[in-house]
């Protein structure tokens, strides 16, 4: 009975062989990419998106030519990687300003936060700065700046942002973080040229810790065991800090990595995401997620969108957010009053 299933197989291998390989290239290449076995699998994760849809793709045009093997090894391949992203297989919401005008939409929040990386080279910067002043947020963070670059920001967003803490000694790490209100301490948090910008502001009498980084890109496997440790150190950061606290920044990573679930898992942290909010590149069709606003439990995300219009290779990233407690206060008040 078995050597005559095995002669079958066999038989059908010989009459389908380009069938069997794709087949089997398909699958192995979702294994080897859920797995990550090694960095440049890493990398080709952040791609799972784009892979997705090319699958779903593949599975429409061979179902409709009758192709049921290779539409199912296709939908095999599929169900393989869809556990990562299935969350984030929504297109991100990005409204324009004059049509939330039109629409008089508004959003309840005790904070609001905007994070950008502003593009290292960008010959047009003023537009990131423009678009920043023009969202309303309290706290703004801006990446990828540079010396020569940063007063050119600086000088449109110190209109509404009185309050800086900038770091810019650090070649790639150059970051800036801006205020409505007054910040209460600032400092530079370091780990081998890694800088974590940490500052405390206070919002309705609650201090609230804002950190923000970005990561070494992953290229090679130098960086991306560097990658590694700077999650490591942020995570250890988070965990020293206590209270309402934001995490801000390009972090090089997409949210099914190892990285951004390590980093979730020890801190308890939150990804603001309500969908895909994918950033990068910000001109393209297929987009990643690699920018991130993560919150802390004592805070309640309301709405998080992307923010575009500007000449940054990235999108940037918009939250409105409600302190837990301010909630639980105002319920409290209310009875009493009652």
């Amino acid at each position: 009975m078995i050597a005559h299933v095995w002669q079958l197989f066999i038989r059908w291998v010989e009459l389908y062989t380009w069938r069997f390989i794709l087949s089997l290239l398909l699958i192995t290449f979702s294994i080897i990419v859920v797995w990550e076995p090694f960095w440049f699998v890493s990398a080709l994760d952040a791609l799972r998106i784009p892979y997705a849809v090319f699958l779903v793709a593949f599975v429409m045009f061979f179902f409709l030519r009758n192709n049921y093997a290779l539409a199912s090894a296709g939908g095999i391949a599929l169900l393989i990687i869809l556990p990562g992203i299935w969350p984030y297989f929504k297109t991100a919401n990005e409204i324009p300003a004059e049509a939330k005008k039109e629409k008089q939409e508004i959003v309840e929040s005790d904070l609001t936060v905007l994070h950008f990386n502003v593009k290292e080279n960008n010959k047009k910067i003023e537009t990131v700065a423009e678009a920043a002043v023009q969202s309303g947020a309290i706290i703004v963070s801006m990446q990828e700046l540079k010396p020569i670059s940063f007063p050119k920001v600086d000088t449109i967003m110190r209109s509404i942002y009185p309050y800086v803490y900038s770091e810019l000694d650090y070649p790639g790490f150059g970051m800036a973080l801006y205020a409505k209100v007054p910040f209460t301490s600032t400092e530079t948090l370091e780990f081998n040229g890694f800088p974590v910008l940490h500052c405390t502001v206070e919002i309705d009498g609650t201090e609230i810790h804002l950190l923000a980084a970005t990561t070494s890109t992953p290229t090679n496997d130098k960086d991306a065991q560097l990658q590694a440790k700077q999650f490591v150190f942020m995570s250890e950061l988070v965990l020293a800090l206590q209270g309402p606290l934001f995490l801000m920044g390009d972090m090089n990573s997409v949210p099914w990595s190892e990285g951004i679930e390590g980093l979730l898992k020890k801190t308890q942290l939150k990804d603001s995401r309500k969908d895909l909010s994918a950033t990068y590149p910000a001109q393209s069709p297929l987009q990643i997620p690699i920018d991130y606003i993560f919150h802390s439990k004592e805070f309640t995300c309301n709405k998080f969108s992307t923010v575009g219009g500007t000449t940054s290779n990235h999108l940037g990233l918009m939250g409105y957010y409600t302190l837990r407690s301010t909630k639980k206060s105002k319920i409290q008040d209310d009875k009493k009053a009652q």
